[in-house]
């Protein structure tokens, strides 16, 4: 056989690579395979069986923040970490922060959302808690909760933003996924809520459709809730977060993943602010 020495050209491609393994899951509340996936989507808190070890995507969304009383701003969403690849081994633990509670005191804020945490070290904080009458500005957590009194809540984390500052007898709004909560005015007019992140940026099968279980209804997570009034305007929340409020009774609880509670008005009982709902884990392998 007689070779040459002319140069070759290479004929390796990417094609040869060695291609990523990846894992074989199981559990949650809601399992879809769709578009070349498998999605496991948690809503409460559970392990992830992890049968065979290997890559696997996960997002982690944060509870979101309780509304204030009185005039009370409205809760903060939570952090949305968007998909990150990891190496599932073993089984996985899965804890989903809870909702915050909407304030039924005037000199008492709503309170944060839980953390939610996956395999102990993956983090998305809770939305912070709506500013109350008599206890000023509205807390940080993932995106800051809307106050009544001073400025809102600061935004620490992923996909975060502050909340709205208060007017003289008004709550500012929750801030969202995407954008700030807005500022009450007067006694008139309560801030709206920062828009929450839509679903299917995070993944484009992340629709009602596909996931009627979990996510019926829902186009967006983290948003921020309305701040409410002595009179005139209530702040309306981000989608899927609970409005304020300008009449007697409870302000808006949230809808969707996340997302904060509304504030409540400011003139005779009841007055309570609305609930966050809880957080979201969502677990996408290649199949």
């Amino acid at each position: 056989m007689r070779f040459d020495n002319r140069s070759r050209v290479s004929t390796y491609t990417s094609a040869w690579m060695p291609q990523p393994v990846y894992a074989t899951i199981s559990g949650g509340q809601e399992t879809v395979t769709i578009g070349g996936f498998k999605y496991v989507l948690f809503s409460s808190s559970g392990t992830l069986t992890v049968s065979s070890q290997g890559f696997l995507d996960v997002a982690v969304i944060g509870g979101g923040g309780g509304g204030g009383e009185q005039n009370g701003g409205g809760g903060g969403g939570g952090e949305v970490d968007l998909l990150q690849q990891i190496i599932g081994v073993g089984n996985i633990s899965v804890t989903i922060g809870s909702g915050g509670a909407g304030s039924d005191d005037r000199c008492t804020k709503g309170t944060n959302g839980g953390s939610t945490i996956v395999a102990g070290f993956l983090t998305a904080l809770g939305g912070g808690g709506g500013g109350s009458d008599c206890d000023g500005g509205g807390l940080t957590g993932g995106s800051g909760g809307g106050s009544k009194g001073g400025a809102g809540g600061l935004a620490s984390g992923d996909n975060t933003f502050a909340g709205g500052s208060g007017g003289g007898d008004s709550g500012g709004g929750g801030g969202g996924a995407t954008s700030v909560g807005a500022n009450g005015s007067g006694s008139t007019v309560g801030g709206n809520g920062g828009e929450g992140y839509l679903l299917s940026s995070i993944d484009s099968n992340l629709t009602s459709a596909n996931f009627p279980t979990t996510l019926s209804g829902m186009t967006r997570v983290s948003s921020g809730g309305g701040g409410g009034a002595l009179s005139g305007t209530a702040g309306v929340g981000g989608t899927g977060a609970g409005n304020g409020r300008v009449t007697s009774g409870t302000a808006g609880s949230a809808t969707s993943y996340g997302s904060g509670g509304g504030g409540a008005w400011g003139g005779a009982e009841p007055r309570t602010g609305g609930n966050g709902k809880n957080g979201l884990v969502i677990f996408r392998v290649k199949v």
